[in-house]
């Protein structure tokens, strides 16, 4: 059973890279291939027989049809059919470099010391035990005046990775200077500061899937010179992250069966397995709701939701099952709405790609020529819909209150701010 969607997925970028190479539809399924093959690898290795005894017919159905329809509204909006870019939020966008990059300098200035301890402490599995106990490392705290700047600092660093897309649309589109694309790329790297305070590999893994899917997204209109600088400059940092990433999964993982490598197969290859597990078994106590929809409108209105970990620690305790640590966004839309919840998550994404989409041509003159053309908004629209999926292959993105926060405000701001020098971007139409 535990074979299909690894086959499937397999077959299916197989397919996909033929009819269109890279491109965001292909990553996203090549992320699904991945996964499933290492959810066939916790078999073969023996790592946890009784998580692989989950798999069932019925949810494995399921997870690759959930799935497929995440992937088919991108390969039908082609990105790279168009003959232009209509781009006319220059300032915007530096501005928001500007933004990130101050909440990098004063997250790293203010929890430095914080930074040197945990990196210096020597054991990250000891750490994360007492972050499980509810007994986590404390961060330094500063005078109310100082604390009123860190307050959106902490909330502005938990989102950098958009500062991912804005560096590879820099590189790919504009003819902006080095240092404001070498701020951006830098200012990304903050979520991955945030996850070594809080001892939690899985924003450095948020970090290189979201690094992966702007590389796929902007990858056939870059140039020969682009891709090598780009790839050569994303491999030092993914190594960066992945030695991070390894030091704990080393001290977590080591003294288990599979040591440090089966931690890995473990981590990412789970998935599957707990949203077969979830589907055929979780009793959903809280009945259907739309807490990992509206997660912040739920914790600050409703004050019914404290995040996505309190939420899964509670529901396994009034459900009386492990619901694992990973089930896939589809896994994290069944705790708050039983078998319900992938058909929400997926009718909404669905939906939002069909009217976000639908009306996305402009034609414009470039060289005295008219050609079809696409504005930048809806590319970066299109980014914020694809981290659902991209990061989805793990856990659900928007569970973060501070993620989902920023990017509504960034969301609003896109559209209400419309500078009035317009550019039209040459691109290369797909053949």
């Amino acid at each position: 059973m535990n074979y299909i969607p690894a086959i499937y997925f397999s077959v299916l970028t197989l397919v996909l890279a033929k009819k269109r190479g890279i491109d965001a539809s292909t990553y996203i399924s090549l992320l699904y291939a991945l996964t499933s093959i290492l959810a066939v690898g916790i078999d073969v290795m023996g790592l946890n027989p009784n998580l692989v005894s989950f798999a069932s017919l019925l949810p494995t159905i399921l997870y690759c049809l959930f799935l497929t329809l995440f992937i088919i509204p991108v390969a039908i909006v082609d990105v790279n059919s168009y003959e232009g870019l209509i781009f006319r939020h220059k300032k915007f966008v530096r501005g928001l470099i500007f933004v990130y990059f101050f909440s990098f300098v004063s997250y790293l200035l203010a929890y430095f010391g914080d930074l040197q301890f945990i990196l210096s402490y020597g054991d990250f599995g000891e750490l994360k035990q007492l972050v499980y106990e509810g007994d986590a490392y404390q961060l330094k705290k500063y005078p109310g005046p100082i604390e009123l700047i860190l307050f959106p600092v902490r909330i502005i660093v938990n989102s950098s990775v958009l500062m991912i897309f804005v560096f590879f649309f820099n590189i790919t589109y504009l003819k902006e200077k080095w240092w404001i694309n070498a701020m951006a790329i830098v200012s990304s790297t903050s979520v991955i500061i945030v996850g070594m305070l809080n001892i939690d590999r899985s924003t450095t893994f948020f970090w290189v899937l979201l690094l992966g899917l702007s590389v796929a997204t902007f990858w056939n209109q870059m140039s020969t010179k682009i891709k090598s600088t780009a790839i050569g400059f994303s491999s030092v940092l993914i190594l960066a992250s992945a030695t991070y990433a390894m030091s704990v999964t080393k001290d977590r993982f080591e003294e288990r069966d599979g040591g440090s490598e089966g931690g890995i197969v473990m981590y990412l290859g789970q998935p599957y397995y707990h949203f077969c597990e979830i589907w055929d078994y979780y009793p959903a106590p809280d009945g259907i709701t739309t807490k990992s929809l509206f997660p912040t409108f739920h914790k600050y209105v409703l004050k019914d939701y404290e995040g996505g970990t309190a939420y899964q620690v509670e529901m396994g305790l009034k459900s009386n099952m492990d619901l694992g640590v990973f089930y896939t966004h589809l896994g994290s839309f069944m705790l708050s709405a039983g078998n319900f919840g992938p058909f929400m998550i997926t009718t909404v994404f669905v939906l939002l790609f069909y009217f976000v989409f639908k009306d996305t041509e402009i034609e414009s003159t470039l060289d005295g020529k008219k050609i079809r053309c696409f504005p930048f908004e809806k590319i970066l629209m299109m980014y914020f819909l694809l981290c659902i999926p991209v990061v989805g292959s793990i856990s659900y993105y928007y569970d973060n209150f501070y993620v989902e926060t920023v990017t509504y405000v960034i969301i609003i701001l896109l559209f209400n701010i419309e500078e009035k020098e317009e550019q039209t971007i040459k691109m290369t139409p797909r053949v």
